[in-house]
Order: C-alpha cells, then sequence, then structure tokens
C-alpha cells in the first residue's frame, strides 16, 4: 500500500500539469452533481420507519393537526371592548395587506357575508345537519299554536330594528330550520368561554380577542416563517405602543418556536464557531508555522464531502437536509488523517518514510470508521441511511485524498529550522501511562461506571431541546389560563385510502365520541361529522327527513303557515322558498361541496396524500382518562390515537433500540476488519480494549453526572465512536514502530496528531458547551466527554495493554 502511494507522488510530480488538469475536471463533476441535488427539510424522516410504525408514519405525514399561530389581545385597564376589536380589525388589515404571501387564512373573525353563505348552506341542505333532537324541536314547532306564535313574533321582529340577518332568515326560512342545522358547528367550536362579538371570537368577560393564523409555509420552512414572524412582531409592537395602557397583545404558536430556535442556533453557532475558528487558525498556523495550513488541511475535507454528495445524487432523489447538516459536524473525524500526514511531514521524514508511517494506519482508521457509519444502514430511517453514507464516503474519500494531496503541498522546513518546541510536542512526548495517579483516576472511573454506566436515560421529548424564549413561554401560559386547556389533546384518526369508507369510519367515532363526552370521560371534542357526514350516512339523514315530511304533514304545516300569515300581515306567496324546501329532492353531496363554505374548516380536519385520507377529531381529556381512551380505539380498523406529546415515546423508542444493535454491528465490524489488516489477536486486543473502555466509562460519566441521551447526542455518538477508533489504531501503530525502531520519537509523533485531533474537536464542537440552544449544549457535552475519555485512555491504558500483551524486543534481544 505504501509503495502505491509513492509510485502515485512520482506520478504526479513528473505530470503535474496534467493531474492539475483532472483534478480541476474531478471537482468540477463533483460541484455540479453537488447542486443538482434535492433536498429533504422533514425532520421527522430521522424516525425509524418500519413494520410496526408504518402505518402511524403515513398518517403523520398526511393528517393535518393546525398548528396555528394564536394571537392573544388583551384588555388592559384604560381600555374597552370597542379597543379591543378595534385592535383585532387593525391586526387584520396589516395582516391581509403586508403578509398574504405567508398566511393562509386566519380565523376569529367572521364576515356577515360568511354568516349567509353558511346559513344559504345549511337551509338548502337542511337534512344533513339535523339531529334526532332537532326532529323533536320540529315537531313541537309544526302544531298549529306554535305555528301562530311563532308567525305573530316574526312579524313582530321584522317591524323592530332587528339585525338584518334575522329579517333576511324569517322570510325564507319562518320555522328556523337553518338555524337548528347551522347549530351544528358548535362541534367545530374552539371553546364554551368564547363567544362571537361585533364578529369577533371574544372572551365572555369581554378581556380577550383571540384570532388564528394559519402560515402557508410548514414549521419546518423556518427561513420564509422567520420573515412573516419579522412582520408579525413588527405589527404588534407598533398596535401595542399605540394602544399603550389600553390594550396589549401575545403570540404563541409552532411556527413562532420554530424560528426562535433557528435564529438562537444562528446566533450560538455564529459566535462560538467565529471564536473556535480564530482559535484553530493560530494554533495551526502556529504549530506547523505556514500561513496556508488551514486550507491545506480543510482541502481534503471539502473533496470527501463534494465526493458524498454526489454518491447520494446518483443513488437518491432527494436526501435529508438534517442528514448532511449532522454530516458536517461528523466531517471532523476527517480532519484526523489531515493532521497525522502534516505531523509526519513536519518531522521531515522522506516520502517514503512516510507513506511506510502513515498509508497503513489512516487507510485502517478511515476504512474501520466508514463500514462503523455504513452500520447506519441497518436502520430504517432514511435521513440516518443518508448520514450513514454521507459519512462513510467522506472519511474514505478525504482520507485517500489527504495522502495523495497533503505531501505534495506541505513542507515541513520551517519547523525544523525554528528548533522550537510547542506545548503539543511537549505533551506529547509526556508519559502519561506512568502516571499513577492519573492510572488511579481512570481505574476509579471505570469502576464507578460499573454503578452508573445503567442510570443514562433517554429523552424522548423533543420539545425539551426546542429553545423557546420567555415571551413564548409567558404567552403560552397566559393562554393556558385563558382557555382552560391544561388538559391533554388527543387526536383520533380516521384513515383509509377511499374517502367515503374513511367518512364512514368517521361517523361510526363520532357517535363513540358522543357517548364518551356524555360519560364525562372526555371533556370535550371537535369533530367534522355533525357538519360533513359519509354518503351513506347522508342517504340516512335524507330518508330521516322524507319520514318526517310526509306529504299529510307538508300539506298541513303550508296551510297553517298561510293561515297564520295572512292573519299577521304576510303576503300570500310570503315563504314559498320554504315551500319549496319541504318538497325538494334530495341527493348526497360530494365532499368537494362542502368545501365551498368558508366557516366549515375543512382544511384543519381533513387531508389526502397520494389517495389516502385522513380525517381528525381531536379530544381534550383528563391525564387519568388517557390510558383509558387509547384503549377504547386501539383495536379500530383504520383508527389511530395520536398522543403528540408522548408520540416521540413511541418512534424513538425504536431508535434507542437501533442504536444499541448499532454499537453492536459498529464493534463487530472494528474487530473483524482489525484482525484482518493486523493477523495478530494481541495486537487487535490492543486496539479493542481500549475503545471498549472509552465507551464504558464515556457512558458511566454520562449517568454520574444524570445527563440524559437524546436524539442528537446519540447521533453525535457516532462522532465519538470514529475518533475513538482513529485514536486506538494511530497509538497501536505508533507502539509498534517504536518497539520496532527503538525510536521514542514514533510513538510522540502519533500522539501529536491524537493531540491535535482532541484540541481540533473541543475547540470545533466544545466551544458550543457556551451556546444557549439545549440541542447544541447536549452534542457539546457529550463530545467533550467521549472525546477526552478516548484521548487519557489511549495515552494511558494501551501503552500498558501493549506492553502487557506484546513482547518487548529489548527483553529478548
Amino acid at each position: 500500500m505504501a509503495n502505491l502511494f509513492d509510485s502515485i507522488f512520482h506520478s504526479i510530480r513528473k505530470n503535474k500539469k496534467a493531474y492539475l488538469i483532472g483534478l480541476l475536471l474531478l471537482l468540477s463533476g463533483l460541484i455540479w452533481m453537488a447542486s443538482k441535488i434535492q433536498f429533504d427539510e422533514d425532520i421527522s424522516k430521522l424516525i425509524p420507519s418500519n413494520e410496526d410504525n408504518a402505518q402511524l408514519q403515513k398518517v403523520l405525514n398526511t393528517a393535518q393537526f393546525s398548528d396555528k399561530i394564536i394571537i392573544n389581545i388583551k384588555k388592559e385597564k384604560d381600555g374597552d371592548l370597542v379597543d379591543l376589536t378595534d385592535y383585532a380589525q387593525q391586526l387584520l388589515d396589516s395582516l391581509n395587506e403586508h403578509s398574504s404571501a405567508y398566511v393562509e387564512n386566519i380565523q376569529g373573525k367572521v364576515e356577515d357575508e360568511t354568516i349567509f353563505e353558511t346559513l344559504d348552506f345549511a337551509f338548502e341542505n337542511a337534512p344533513l345537519f339535523l339531529t334526532d333532537s332537532d326532529y323533536q324541536t320540529l315537531a313541537r314547532k309544526t302544531q298549529k299554536d306554535s305555528i301562530d306564535a311563532t308567525i305573530e313574533g316574526n312579524y313582530k321582529l321584522l317591524a323592530s330594528p332587528s339585525g338584518i340577518v334575522a329579517k333576511q332568515t324569517i322570510i325564507k326560512d319562518p320555522l328556523g330550520v337553518s338555524i337548528l342545522a347551522v347549530q351544528n358547528l358548535k362541534q367545530l367550536g374552539f371553546n364554551e368561554e368564547f363567544e362571537l362579538k361585533d364578529g369577533f371570537l371574544v372572551s365572555k368577560d369581554g378581556n380577550h380577542v383571540l384570532l388564528f393564523i394559519t402560515a402557508k409555509y410548514k414549521s419546518s420552512e423556518t427561513n420564509q416563517n422567520e420573515l412573516f414572524a419579522e412582520q408579525l412582531y413588527q405589527f404588534l409592537e407598533h398596535l401595542n405602543q399605540e394602544y399603550k395602557g389600553e390594550i396589549s397583545s401575545e403570540a404563541f404558536g409552532g411556527s413562532l418556536i420554530a424560528v426562535a430556535n433557528a435564529q438562537q442556533i444562528k446566533k450560538d453557532i455564529q459566535w462560538t464557531v467565529t471564536i473556535a475558528m480564530i482559535a484553530l487558525l493560530v494554533l495551526f498556523i502556529t504549530f506547523y508555522r505556514k500561513l496556508t495550513i488551514p486550507l491545506i488541511l480543510l482541502i481534503p475535507t471539502i473533496f470527501g464531502g463534494l465526493l458524498s454528495v454526489a454518491i447520494l445524487y446518483l443513488i437518491r432523489t432527494e436526501i435529508s437536509a438534517i442528514s448532511l447538516g449532522i454530516g458536517a459536524i461528523l466531517l471532523g473525524v476527517t480532519l484526523d488523517y489531515s493532521l497525522h500526514i502534516l505531523t509526519h511531514i513536519r518531522n521531515n521524514e522522506t516520502i517514503e518514510h512516510l507513506y511506510a508511517d502513515v498509508a497503513k494506519p489512516i487507510l485502517m482508521s478511515s476504512l474501520t470508521t466508514a463500514l462503523a457509519f455504513l452500520c447506519l444502514l441497518f436502520i430504517d430511517s432514511q435521513a440516518l441511511q443518508d448520514l450513514g453514507i454521507f459519512a462513510a464516503v467522506s472519511v474514505l474519500g478525504a482520507s485517500v485524498f489527504a495522502l495523495v494531496f497533503i505531501p505534495q503541498v506541505y513542507k515541513g522546513k520551517a519547523a525544523k529550522a525554528s528548533g522550537k518546541r510547542s506545548f503539543i510536542d511537549t505533551s506529547s512526548n509526556y508519559a502519561f501511562h506512568k502516571n499513577k495517579w492519573l492510572i488511579g483516576g481512570l481505574v476509579l472511573l471505570l469502576i464507578v461506571s460499573a454503578f452508573t454506566y445503567n442510570k443514562v436515560g433517554f429523552n424522548n421529548d423533543l420539545s425539551s431541546l426546542n429553545y423557546e424564549p420567555q415571551q413564548l413561554k409567558d404567552a403560552q401560559l397566559d393562554l393556558d389560563q385563558l382557555t382552560n386547556e391544561t388538559s391533554k389533546s388527543l387526536y383520533v384518526i380516521a384513515n383509509g385510502n377511499d374517502i367515503q369508507n374513511v367518512l364512514e369510519t368517521n361517523d361510526e367515532l363520532f357517535e363513540q365520541l358522543k357517548e364518551l363526552e356524555a360519560s364525562k370521560k372526555i371533556i370535550s371534542f371537535n369533530s367534522i361529522a355533525a357538519l360533513v357526514p359519509s354518503k351513506m350516512s347522508q342517504k340516512e339523514k335524507i330518508n330521516r327527513w322524507q319520514e318526517f315530511w310526509t306529504a299529510e304533514k307538508i300539506r298541513q304545516t303550508e296551510n297553517d303557515l298561510r293561515n297564520s300569515g295572512q292573519n299577521n300581515g304576510f303576503k300570500q306567496n310570503s315563504f314559498e322558498e320554504f315551500y319549496r324546501l319541504l318538497n325538494k329532492e334530495f341527493q348526497p353531496l360530494d365532499l368537494e361541496e362542502f368545501k365551498k363554505v368558508s366557516n366549515i374548516p375543512l382544511e384543519d380536519f381533513v387531508a389526502s396524500s397520494d389517495d389516502f385520507y385522513t380525517i381528525t377529531s381531536v379530544l381534550k381529556v383528563d391525564d387519568d382518562n388517557i390510558q383509558a381512551i387509547k384503549k377504547t380505539f386501539q383495536d379500530q380498523d383504520n383508527v389511530i390515537v395520536i398522543d403528540r406529546q408522548n408520540l416521540n415515546e413511541t418512534l424513538l423508542g425504536h431508535l434507542k433500540t437501533d442504536f444499541n444493535h448499532l454499537i453492536m454491528y459498529c464493534f463487530m465490524v472494528v474487530l473483524v476488519l482489525l484482525l484482518l489488516f493486523y493477523q495478530n489477536i494481541k495486537l487487535t486486543l490492543v486496539t479493542v480494549i481500549p475503545i471498549i473502555i472509552t465507551w464504558f466509562i464515556t457512558i458511566g460519566v454520562i449517568g454520574l453526572l444524570g445527563i440524559e441521551f437524546n436524539i442528537f447526542s446519540i447521533l453525535i455518538s457516532s462522532f465519538i465512536f470514529g475518533l475513538g477508533v482513529d485514536y486506538s489504531i494511530f497509538m497501536t501503530n505508533g507502539l509498534l514502530k517504536q518497539q520496532q525502531e527503538a525510536n521514542q520519537n514514533m510513538l510522540a509523533t502519533h500522539k501529536t496528531s491524537v493531540l491535535l485531533s482532541v484540541l481540533t474537536t473541543i475547540l470545533g464542537i466544545g466551544v458550543l458547551i457556551f451556546a444557549k440552544h439545549p440541542a447544541l449544549h447536549s452534542i457539546s457535552v457529550v463530545s467533550m466527554i467521549g472525546i477526552i475519555s478516548a484521548m487519557l485512555i489511549a495515552f494511558t491504558i494501551q501503552p500498558l495493554l501493549f506492553k502487557l500483551l506484546i513482547f518487548d524486543r529489548k527483553r529478548h534481544q
């Protein structure tokens, strides 16, 4: 292997121009392919999908959960209801004028024309919305004395200064059939503590108006939502100043939390990475004494990244953006190879000696690390599979490119000429394995880890990894108190491939939910079943109408209305439209017909994707009844109960299990490869045992400190595992070289590259320990513990194992 790279080196030296042109063409091709790839920003792709949760995943990808932005407009001590509604109207005007590109719709304001639209629809399709209790009411209303009283009251109402809605309804619908029908809109009502005043949703105490904004973009599309959030906060701030002391407002919603997270991540990364980059530049330039060293270090990593994206482009139509983001962090492992080569060149080894010393360990390390990453292919998650391919190809590509590229562009003359030794050189010459205190400390940690290893928990709650500003926390608390929604929400979702079958399932659910509400097992529920029944249910409702309105009953009702109308001053033909309704031949409606009514928010409940349909009902449930409700529906076909707060526990639980298997797969791959490379069981043990001890102590320390694993720290563990393998392989090869050549400097050179890798990681990722975002902080803490453990064990335990298991040449001379 060393001879191959030596030949390549000299071949490039003889044909520099040809190789340079080839390199530029190769890079251009990789850049072109990388630029063509499409990204999927759905973070849920991290969650494993298998036969156990395939249907659940399908429902989650289709169903609507209506993550709205809620604006809570509050009356202060000097305000009144007029100020409250004026503030709300001004906000609506601003949003409609300036933010239409970001807003799908706004609920909380009912215009007069939509009221008439809804009443007309209810009137023309009355049989579809009436219940048994409504027919009992109609039976009373069609009695002769009741008709007389109703018509008399209607005439007085027309003569009074009553509302325009009432006046238009009386002539068209004297018995109020449409009013009965439209009452079922309450099944989609927000809360009984709110009512419509001046067209707005106002709390009964008159102190709050609520507006509900549905954004055009998903919460994950933070670039667009960030622009909208900025506009929204500006509008609210302006109005709060205008109505100071009278009205104030606050906003809350999933999109705003996502924006706050994205902004905090950017802020954290900007200042921490800036500090880290400055420190790394100073470190590398000072140590290697060459201004171009950062560029030389990064080019192999960039090449590996481009190569991996290009290969993903060839095998995928699109890749997970989150996997590429995580993969970019994992690329730090590729710097090890460049550092290892640079350190050997810095010591002015000849090209022959360089490749003899570094080619095998670097290829061993990159191959074992790459295959360990490829073990992610065993996890049923596209994002993690993309991550495995990206990291594996990057590692292999960067290692080979570094072996070819770096010796061509870097010379180590400056270091030798200066004769100065850095603190890294001094540290690498220190005999860590002879420090009894350090050995004792590691042994103590090993013993403690035996008791704390199993105490490491797994945090399934992704929301706890969100950064939530205080203003959003306060807004959520105020909304909980206002709407009394400290009870939990459950989503009961009917699903299937035929919309009518799904509607029929939803009809059955509706009846069950009414029984559960009556028995106090659920507090309340929202369902569209009363408004959008299946065609089968519609036919039953039409038959019920026809059974009620017999020919004799229609004739008698018409006569009574005419007589009573004449007696009270109405014209003979005043109620002709109502008579037409009674004699109308009704037909079941398609779903599209219901969508024409703006006051029926179907998009909040009905969703479809690729001929798969879901209809969602929202339940408010006390914590004590949650399990009972889940059990009620668990065996029903085409029905899934979603508890969004605990959903991650179900889905991420698979990831935790898969991760435990993944560690075993990685370990077995590393073990087999080391046996093949070394062909010596003792050398394999010298390399593998430190990896096991590192992992054991890392988990033990995490358990000791009470730190919980989460989805992000689990993924970053792949990075730690890869670096741990690298350190062990470098140290084993350094110890072998030291034994074979009786040269202490050989081991020191290998330790120098490890120390540089540790410093690079601590400066690059460890600095994130100062980040405010919980996820970034978690990644940093786990990385720091793992990397420091790997270094100390490689420098302390591994030389002792080597001395114990491998014969010392001097003893047998």
